[in-house]
């Protein structure tokens, strides 16, 4: 059976999701080559899934591969892009965030004729916001609520000595544009750039960020009205079992697209 051969660049909580994903067989694909800059992360997904993989450094990885998935963090989508323009890969890329100090890479990326997969992440609509473009939209709110320690270590936080130890009732930590949140909250708000990038763009669109020592999930609700009318979606979502900060359907938007793309990529090849 023909396989796409998938590069996985970043080993950690959504890597391991992929990896559960494949090892149930219906999705045809195969991971054969693991790029992470804590070479610890990759030998253990090596060692649990037991891979036909390799560890190697980020050019190569794209070079072997048929597919890049980028599940990483913000900071390592300018390098994914470039190599996937370099060896001509197609890529899907999780850290959406990590787009919007990249946007005018977005360009060569489409001169160059690759395909680059935005997931819809933790959130659901976005095939609404797509649909209402195409008659224009006049304004996006994203509000987003999610339990104290699903923020920790944002470095909006620590810049600003916000402390969210002992919060007894919920607090707006930041409200701003997508780019600014996307910077401020880096692991916290890859939603906002799937958001921004679908609609009326990172500046436009706009963003508040709740901390709630009640929310038992990560919630996102998306408040957009434009020439087809108003649209209003909450997506409630559980924490990843290995990360607070990240919503397990962050991790099975990564499946579903690497589904997608092995599908398209088999049936290519007849």
């Amino acid at each position: 059976m023909v396989k796409m051969k998938t590069g996985l660049v970043g080993c950690g909580n959504i890597g391991a999701d992929l990896c559960i994903a494949l090892q149930k067989g219906s999705i045809p694909a195969e991971i054969i080559a693991l790029t992470d800059t804590d070479t610890e992360h990759a030998n253990v997904l090596l060692r649990t899934f037991q891979l036909d993989a390799e560890i190697v450094g980020l050019d190569e990885c794209a070079s072997r591969a048929d597919f890049l998935v980028e599940a990483a963090h913000a900071q390592a989508v300018k390098d994914v892009l470039e190599a996937a323009i370099k060896h001509h890969c197609p890529c899907l890329i999780m850290s959406v965030g990590g787009l919007m100090d990249v946007l005018d890479l977005l360009e060569q990326v489409q001169e160059s004729g690759v395909q680059v997969r935005i997931p819809s992440g933790a959130l659901c609509g976005l095939d609404g916001i797509r649909a209402a473009m195409e008659a224009g939209l006049h304004s996006v709110t994203l509000t987003t609520r999610k339990p104290p320690k699903g923020l920790v270590g944002a470095p909006y936080l620590e810049e600003k000595g916000i402390s969210l130890e002992d919060l007894t009732e919920p607090v707006m930590v930041f409200e701003g544009t997508a780019l600014e949140a996307c910077k401020a909250f880096p692991q916290n708000v890859n939603v906002a750039g799937a958001l921004s990038i679908t609609g009326i763009g990172a500046v436009d669109t706009r963003v508040r960020l709740i901390a709630d020592p009640g929310a038992t999930s990560n919630s996102h609700e998306v408040v957009a009205e434009g020439a087809f009318g108003r649209l209003q979606t909450i997506t409630e979502n559980m924490p990843s079992p290995r990360n607070a900060k990240s919503s397990y359907l962050a991790s099975l938007s990564a499946c579903a697209e690497l589904r997608a793309a092995a599908m398209v990529f088999v049936a290519a090849r007849g």
